[in-house]
């Protein structure tokens, strides 16, 4: 087994074995293509595995046994190893892949990692014909109330928080209210949202407004609509 498939098998073991995969990263410097491709490969594993994790039919993973519980630790040692958040390994990146772990604050938790260290919050796949803030901003405006809505919002006032914006005119979608700037966004744990709907007119469907609030001081901070 190459070296590659020796690191990805310890990473699918339950738990993870992250001093294993440290060993085997030291072996030999790997290429920003193979650490690019461990970076995918880790985070797919996450592919919306908490709500696999609450069905009940579904025995194959728990809330215990998510690859999501230390899907930041890794992340972080291949960092250390020198992973670039931006290299694009088969028409994917990592940062894409942050937005379908759905487990309580792991996706944006490693998406900020990302931005951290070197992730362009504009990121661009030409396969994908957009940004990764355009992808995630056409998510916001229409799949209200899914499941996976929450994480995906919070990704998405990250990636402005970061410097993210429409490319066309280089805006963002949100007005800020009083003194606050997009930047309170990168400690996106203390905000919340409640979307406001709005009576419907001939032509217009599922209107509503989004307000982002303080979750503690229950101060709204910005609007969306």
């Amino acid at each position: 087994m190459d070296l590659i498939n020796q690191i990805k098998e310890r990473f699918e073991m339950t738990p993870a074995d992250l001093n294993g995969i440290r060993e085997l990263l030291t072996i030999r410097k790997l290429t920003a293509e193979e650490l690019a491709e461990l970076a995918v490969d880790f985070t797919d594993n996450c592919f919306l595995e908490y709500r696999d994790a609450l069905d009940p039919k579904c025995e194959s993973v728990s809330l215990r046994n998510m690859h999501s519980n230390y899907i930041v630790e890794a992340i972080t040692l291949l960092l250390e190893f020198g992973l670039d958040p931006n290299t694009i390994i088969n028409n994917n990146n990592v940062m894409w892949n942050t937005t379908s772990i759905d487990a309580p604050n792991v996706g944006p938790s490693v998406l900020k990692l990302l931005l951290e260290n070197g992730g362009n919050p504009n990121h661009f796949i030409p396969n994908a014909h957009e940004t990764l803030f355009e992808s995630i901003d056409f998510d916001v405006s229409y799949e209200a109330y899914t499941h996976k809505y929450f994480h995906i919002v919070q990704c998405w006032l990250i990636l402005m928080a970061y410097g993210a914006c429409w490319q066309d005119n280089g805006k963002i979608p949100l007005t800020m209210l009083g003194d606050n700037t997009v930047e309170i966004f990168k400690n996106y744990q203390l905000y919340d949202y409640e979307i406001e709907p709005l009576p419907q007119e001939p032509g217009k469907f599922g209107c509503w407004i989004m307000h982002i609030y303080n979750i503690e001081t229950k101060e709204e901070v910005a609007v969306f609509k």
